[in-house]
């Protein structure tokens, strides 16, 4: 049983959301985007505006490593779709850069919803006294907005997003950047997640108890506490001790 557990650490995509994007859609996503560059005078076809946008992705992460130091580094993509108009010498305000971003992951996007029973468990462990937090490697730009489609951004007592700092798990410094946030011993807090790289892995190294949601159908590693079939959200409760959600 896990019910001396008083915080609850949670990975977003394949744990809370089940997302599926494709990212490489000519058609579908870099045809409509480079029409949107080109309403303010920043002009590609749609295939080398994907192969500027890899590139510019690519020397921002060399950039964060150099930065960071550590080799979990993460950028801002903001930076990215903003160098893209500079690129083309066009200058636009953080707001039009934040619309490609949005649009960029909207038109990338096949699948974004919740797994069934994700907001109620989220409620359920905050009436219950327990502290919710999130530590997820994601793109403020729209993983923020997407949150909030789904009801869930206001669910958390702490929340991090990768985007905002030079790393992402799993760095231990991302992990640190949470944990210092939370009064409790690391005996008390479970981190939920779907990686055994980026979420067990590094959480047991750090003294977390640790449950993996196998949505990805991998081989968990043997330092991985707790192992549930995909997203069973129902068996978790029972491990924290919370009612059965009605």
């Amino acid at each position: 049983m896990l019910d001396h557990i008083q915080a609850v650490i949670f990975d977003l995509y394949g744990t809370l959301i089940h997302i599926h994007t494709d990212e490489a859609d000519i058609p579908g996503l870099w045809k409509p985007l480079s029409y949107f560059y080109a309403y303010y005078g920043a002009r590609y076809t749609p295939e080398t505006l994907m192969a500027d946008y890899r590139a510019l992705v690519e020397r921002e992460e060399q950039a964060a490593r150099q930065r960071s130091g550590v080799a979990a580094a993460e950028i801002n993509l903001e930076r990215v779709f903003a160098a893209l108009f500079t690129r083309r010498g066009v200058e636009v305000s953080p707001e039009v850069v934040r619309c490609v971003g949005q649009m960029f992951r909207a038109n990338s996007t096949r699948v974004a919803e919740l797994y069934p029973g994700a907001q109620a468990l989220l409620e359920d462990l905050r009436a219950a006294g327990k502290t919710v937090c999130l530590l997820s490697n994601a793109q403020r730009v729209f993983t923020e907005y997407e949150m909030k489609m789904l009801g869930i951004y206001d669910s958390f007592d702490v929340l991090r997003i990768s985007s905002d700092y030079d790393f992402k798990k799993p760095s231990a410094a991302y992990f640190q950047c949470l944990l210092r946030e939370l009064p409790m011993p690391v005996e008390q807090i479970l981190m939920v997640g779907n990686s055994p790289e980026d979420d067990m892995a590094p959480a047991a190294a750090l003294g977390l108890h640790t449950c993996l949601l196998n949505t990805d159908h991998v081989v968990p590693p043997p330092c991985c506490e707790v192992v549930l079939d995909g997203a069973d959200y129902p068996t978790l409760r029972k491990l924290l001790g919370l009612r059965a959600s009605s």
